[in-house]
């Protein structure tokens, strides 16, 4: 099983809040859109923190 890195997570995390929040303020949206925000931004949230904290197995 492969170990993710704690630092990507937590960056995931941040920024799936932070991207759910702006959205939340600024664009009042139904509950469909909200989870493809929040899939969406997951995605690229993960993404962004494996290239800023890589895995060092």
């Amino acid at each position: 099983m492969k170990k993710g890195s704690v630092g990507m997570i937590i960056f995931t995390c941040i920024f799936v809040i932070l991207i759910m929040l702006l959205f939340e303020f600024l664009i009042p949206t139904t509950r469909i859109i909200r989870v493809i925000i929040a899939g969406l931004s997951a995605l690229v949230g993960g993404l962004i923190g494996n290239k800023l904290f890589p895995n060092k197995e």
